[in-house]
């Protein structure tokens, strides 16, 4: 059996320790938050010494960035292929909805006001950018395609613009996703099924809390 090049193999180890870094320091960002997670907890988590990790990021920040960088990333790219389909408006908001809620395993809300309030005005502009780009952009093409054809007011006639309804349905999921990792009954004493909050979600955007049901 033949043995792999001594540089194949150092090049192919490093990449499987920045993959575990990055997986790790996922793990532990989403669900702590960036100001208290330290480097020397990366480090331990993953096996390493201090100086080990900044051999592969220079700092908390650098390390955080490839973070969010990675996973806004993996978003864009299923909410673009949602948002292109041939649907009706409410039905892409449902999939958006579900698609979220269903895959998204951490507080939204806490990734923002690091974003917002612990990095670098550099690093925020940068994430603030991607997050548009990722997350924003898709969600408001749909809005926009409800006010082009006459199914949803646009801004003249009462309604919101497409990118303000994009931040409202992301508040909205936040709050989904929230209440689904810390397990909180709904009002009614009961857990909502991910299916019925998506409705929800879409309903009393779209409807307010009067309107029809989405199966109406």
């Amino acid at each position: 059996m033949s043995r792999r090049p001594r540089k194949q193999a150092e090049h192919e180890d490093a990449e499987e320790t920045q993959r575990t870094i990055l997986r790790v320091a996922r793990q532990l960002f989403m669900e702590y938050g960036y100001r208290t997670v330290t480097t020397r907890q990366l480090a331990d988590a993953c096996g390493l010494t201090q100086p080990a990790l900044y051999h592969y990021f220079a700092d908390k920040q650098t390390l955080y960035l490839a973070v969010v960088k990675e996973e806004i990333a993996k978003n864009k790219a299923a909410l673009e292929r949602i948002a292109r389909r041939n649907e009706a408006v409410p039905e892409r908001l449902r999939r958006l909805a579900l698609y979220l809620l269903t895959t998204t395993q951490y507080d939204v809300g806490l990734m923002l006001h690091d974003i917002r309030y612990e990095l670098s005005l550099e690093a925020r502009t940068t994430l603030d950018e991607l997050f548009q780009a990722g997350f924003i952009v898709p969600i408001a093409s749909i809005f926009e395609d409800g006010i082009r054809q006459g199914n949803l007011l646009d801004p003249q006639r009462g309604g919101v613009d497409p990118i303000t309804a994009a931040y409202l349905f992301m508040n909205m999921v936040s709050r989904f996703v929230t209440q689904q990792r810390e397990n909180l009954p709904s009002r009614a004493g009961r857990q909502t099924t991910t299916e019925g909050s998506a409705d929800l979600i879409v309903r009393v955007l779209l409807y307010g809390l009067t309107g029809p049901s989405l199966n109406t």
